[in-house]
């Protein structure tokens, strides 16, 4: 069966979703035996490391299907085969809450630096205000999720938030699973659901052999934000929500 998986998460979510993928296929013997470090060495898009220099969309041709292709791009910027997907092409699209996704991403952006010897980020204070212009890495968090969030209605397309995940893990990963057409019995649900919790993902993450995975998990809670946020930032951000996601059918939970 070809499928391909391409999960194009807001800065954060990603690895989580693809640990349920992962462990989705292969329980259900789509894939073999294999590991979120194996797929991201072949299939992390944008991505290039020291060990392996070709372009991932080479490596990826020398793939068998099914495909899982990770990437952090916009809607302008992935492949025609993800943005607009045919026959049996699968994209799962992971978004998190603006509030904990900057606070998320500056922590972990911090540490990245720290890991490779780069400069740090600016204080917390001029970060907020860098990601509320839109200036960071990926461009505008809010037209980031809103150009991928006009696929809604695309049946290739299946979107998750991060909130919704922790509060039912076990219907997220029924959800994946029906997603990819795998047939999981409820035990099997369960212990893949119980395998991705936030404290066995932190053992998955901080074992990984991919540098920038070992920084990845922190605290994953709903609500983070309120522990960085002034009121003056919590105005700001508000703002911005209203005016940026008013009308677009686009909601988050802060809490």
């Amino acid at each position: 069966m070809e499928l391909l998986s391409a999960f194009i998460p807001v800065f954060v979510g990603t690895n989580w979703v693809l640990e349920i993928v992962t462990k989705t296929l292969v329980t259900s013997g789509k894939i073999g035996a294999s590991s979120s470090d194996d797929i991201l060495d072949k299939g992390k898009l944008e991505f290039q490391y020291s060990h392996e220099l070709r372009p991932r969309h080479v490596i990826l041709q020398e793939c068998a299907s099914p495909r899982v292709i990770s990437t952090h791009l916009n809607l302008d910027s992935v492949p025609p085969g993800i943005s607009n997907p045919q026959n049996k092409v699968k994209i799962i699209v992971v978004m998190r809450n603006p509030k904990d996704t900057v606070v998320s991403y500056y922590h972990f952006g911090q540490k990245c630096r720290s890991l490779d010897g780069r400069k740090p980020l600016p204080p917390w204070d001029e970060y907020f205000r860098i990601f509320l212009e839109g200036k960071n890495t990926y461009g505008c968090y809010f037209d980031h999720v809103l150009g991928w969030w006009q696929r809604r209605d695309d049946p290739h397309f299946l979107f998750l938030k991060y909130e919704d995940m922790k509060k039912d893990l076990p219907n997220a990963v029924r959800t994946v699973a029906a997603f990819l057409q795998v047939n999981l019995d409820d035990a099997s649900i369960e212990t893949i659901a119980h395998a991705c919790t936030f404290a066995n993902m932190k053992g998955i993450l901080d074992n990984s052999r991919i540098y920038d995975r070992t920084v990845n998990a922190r605290k994953g809670l709903v609500g983070d934000w309120k522990t960085m946020f002034t009121d003056e930032q919590k105005k700001l951000f508000d703002q911005k929500c209203k005016t940026k996601l008013e009308g677009s059918g686009l909601h988050f939970d802060f809490e």
